[in-house]
């Protein structure tokens, strides 16, 4: 191809300084055809031109055409053999090339959007980031995002954990930042806060509304992959990963949040956002703080709370990992209460065990505490029986005379004896003594009534709760008691005065007859 200054110069050889194509030819030592071609062109071409040659794709682009437009992720390879068993007797490079061509060259539609504007303390849009295996011990690291969509405040934080206890936990300190809630949160299709979807139906998880009526939040659910419409917590991930992951290094898992809390705190708040042109903080706190709600005053348990049986190893199984209590509460079933630092085992409302929580996988973590005095009663000291006997015995004295009573009995030994030395575990052997004391004086025997006694003496004020107080005085009032003997004089009165009447009556009737 001719440079674009050649092709100017036989231009204007010929149409000002009259030369012919002969001419023009030898003086700039050029072919004669290419100076005829530019001449006839009457153009300085920039870009070569290619002749439109014919394709032995040619015949079959309408169906390759008709395979893409039904699936636009069909493979060069299914669409090879499609064309195939139609007759193509080309190669499959190029095919390749063609459909390479195609996807260079053709743009996706694109779709307009409206822009979203919001009110002070109106929305704030929440979401999880994943970052990985960090530690390499098996446990993935999670970053829980919230953003208030006027300033672009935020709240972060990372988890080992996206259960449904963790998103609540995380709502609540997130709360707690800011010093208020927001009137609407948005989210996508979380399964902690989305439990069916069928277009525009939504069925939201029952706890999690039941957290948002606390703080009087209304919820929202984006559209299905509708990115756009949740812009703000989606481009803070992204904020996340590009300025704060980059060149990190964490010693565990507290440093890996440390550092996260000091880079919220000094650079993401306090930066000038490209949107709003103002610093994030003093937008927050001038614009935006003063119109949060007002938080519940009444603390939400973020804890998640389940029931379990001990089995014969008195260990029990959560998340995969087993956890010990004192052996003597095998069979019993005790109530878990799991945060994101420990587990906490109760009998009722008395707390028996504790044990930092793991977020390993398959391990066992025994206290020695709780299998102290197991091996004396394994075989070859004593029977189960004997031993038991001699254990509730060692609680105290008033323990030996319930025995006594308990053996000329009905009841089942073995049942009271187990019970016995459980409570003994959760109370400890001098309230057990002291309640059983408390018993025998009143003449009462049995296990049911020595725990309701036990928990009465120790959670006195929880069955004895103080009457609610009302802003209307009104109701404030107690009812004075009303003596029902009264009730009862009336009517003996009015049955006195009418057997009074009968005997007038009678006495008027008689006396005819007996004149």
């Amino acid at each position: 191809m001719l440079s674009p200054e050649i092709q100017a110069e036989i231009l204007t050889l010929h149409f000002n300084e009259r030369l012919s194509s002969r001419e023009i030819s030898k003086r700039l030592r050029l072919n004669r055809r290419s100076v005829k071609r530019v001449i006839k062109r009457r153009s300085v071409c920039l870009v070569r031109q290619t002749p439109n040659r014919r394709s032995i794709l040619d015949p079959y682009k309408s169906e390759i055409f008709a395979m893409l437009q039904k699936d636009p992720r069909c493979t060069a390879i299914a669409i090879f053999n499609r064309l195939r068993s139609v007759g193509y007797p080309g190669g499959k490079s190029t095919l390749q090339a063609f459909l390479w061509k195609q996807k260079t060259t053709t743009h996706r539609k694109r779709e307009a959007y409206l822009r979203l504007d919001f009110e002070p303390a109106e929305v704030a849009q929440v979401d999880w980031g994943e970052f990985g295996d960090v530690f390499s011990d098996g446990v993935k690291i999670h970053c829980f995002a919230m953003v208030l969509c006027y300033s672009r405040y935020i709240y972060v934080e990372f988890t080992r954990s996206e259960k449904f206890e963790e998103f609540i936990r995380c709502h609540e300190n997130a709360f707690k930042y800011f010093g208020g809630a927001p009137r609407q949160c948005w989210y996508d299709n979380l399964t902690s806060a989305v439990t069916d979807r069928m277009g525009s139906l939504i069925q939201f998880n029952s706890r999690f509304m039941a957290y948002m009526g606390h703080h009087s939040i209304r919820p929202h659910a984006c559209n299905v992959a509708r990115g756009n419409e949740k812009g703000r917590v989606e481009d803070l991930i992204k904020y996340i990963r590009t300025n704060f992951w980059p060149g990190r290094k964490f010693i565990d898992f507290d440093d890996l949040n440390s550092q996260l809390i000091d880079w919220r705190n000094l650079v993401a708040n306090q930066r000038e956002h490209r949107s709003t042109k103002r610093v994030v903080r003093l937008m927050f706190e001038t614009d935006e703080q003063s119109h949060l709600q007002t938080l519940n005053p009444n603390p939400y348990c973020t804890d998640e709370v389940i029931s379990r049986v001990i089995g014969s190893d008195f260990h029990f199984v959560y998340d995969t990992n087993r956890y010990s209590v004192p052996w003597t509460l095998v069979g019993m079933s005790l109530t878990i209460r799991v945060n994101h630092q420990e587990i906490k085992v109760y009998y009722h409302e008395q707390k028996v065990a504790s044990h930092c929580r793991s977020y390993l996988r398959h391990q066992v973590f025994t206290n020695k505490a709780h299998q102290q005095g197991l091996l004396e009663r394994k075989p070859g000291s004593q029977s189960k029986e004997a031993w038991q006997i001699g254990a509730v015995k060692k609680i105290g004295s008033k323990l030996e005379e319930y025995l006594e009573i308990l053996k000329t009995g009905h009841r089942s030994m073995r049942s009271e004896l187990s019970k016995i030395l459980c409570l003994a575990t959760v109370y400890g052997n001098e309230s057990v003594n002291e309640a059983c004391g408390e018993l025998l004086s009143r003449g009462i025997i049995g296990v049911e009534a020595l725990e309701l006694t036990l928990k009465r003496l120790h959670h006195p004020s929880s069955l004895n709760p103080k009457p609610i107080q009302f802003d209307n005085q009104k109701l404030n009032r107690i009812v004075p008691e009303v003596d029902l003997r009264r009730y009862d004089a009336l009517l003996f009165e009015g049955e006195m005065k009418s057997s009074a009447s009968d005997r007038n009556n009678r006495g008027d009737i008689d006396t005819p007859n007996g004149n």
